[in-house]
């Protein structure tokens, strides 16, 4: 799943003129020696987490201190960077880790543990002002990030079928100040402001002709007149759904149309 990733990292890179994918799996400080990381079935992935770089000046520092003996997740380091994926100042999406390792993993809204290790970790590579952060060195993460962050985002959530709630904020795990004010709200964004599919109603005649007619019981011309081709119809989709077949347009009829379409 990594390579189909990579792929459709590429594509989108290309058809955006931004910095192509890296995978740095192999290239980043490792530390066979420090813990492990819990292993993950990447099929059952829920979701998302951003994070920020905090200062440390660039992924391979980052990679340096987790893996290093001084690294505050592991007496000792951990056997490799604590994200699964960077985005570099410049908008390159790295890959440093595999999908079935859980290098990341926090307790959430009353869970302990690492029971929300089923994420994709993604940390930005940069310092950025936020909750609690008192330093004028802090700043923002560009647009390349932004752009290819939602790129991520978009591609992931297509593969593994997330919903927009599925994108987090470490601020949402406790950590205020992280990934920073400008991408909380991006995250908000995503989260709060996701399109909203529109109800179809079917109060005139046109519009039961046309439900009946996208389901495959109506067969005629949609003209807003009701005559025997209608009401075959409508009977026929009553039997299909087990209601009683009357030829007369109800509430149930009506809640069965809309599941039907929605499937």
């Amino acid at each position: 799943m990594e390579e189909q990733l990579l792929e459709r990292l590429n594509a989108a890179a290309l058809a955006l003129k931004i910095q192509k994918p890296f995978d740095g799996r192999t290239t980043l400080a490792t530390n066979k020696q420090g813990k492990k990381w819990k292993r993950r079935d990447p099929d059952a992935l829920q979701g998302m987490v951003w994070h920020q770089e905090l200062g440390w000046g660039s992924i391979e520092a980052v990679a340096r201190y987790h893996t290093g003996p001084d690294s505050h997740l592991h007496a000792g380091g951990v056997e490799s960077i604590a994200y699964t994926f960077a985005i570099r100042k410049n908008g390159q999406v790295v890959l440093c880790n595999d999908l079935d390792r859980a290098p990341w993993s926090q307790g959430y809204a009353g869970r302990k543990g690492d029971e929300n290790a089923e994420f994709l970790s993604v940390m930005f590579e940069g310092f950025f002002q936020g909750t609690g952060v008192d330093d004028p060195s802090a700043g923002h993460p560009n647009d390349r990030q932004l752009l290819s962050g939602l790129v991520l985002w978009r591609i992931c959530q297509d593969l593994w079928k997330w919903k927009a709630g599925d994108l987090y904020g470490h601020f949402l795990f406790g950590k205020p100040a992280c990934p920073g004010d400008t991408l909380q709200t991006v995250v908000e964004a995503v989260r709060f402001n996701a399109p909203k599919k529109r109800k179809r109603k079917f109060t005139t005649v046109r519009q039961r002709q046309q439900g009946l007619k996208d389901c495959g019981f109506y067969k005629w011309k949609v003209d807003g007149l009701w005559g025997p081709g209608s009401r075959a119809a409508l009977i026929a989709f009553q039997k299909e759904c087990g209601l009683a077949a009357d030829g007369l347009w109800g509430p149930n009829t009506e809640a069965a149309l809309l599941g039907k379409l929605e499937e």
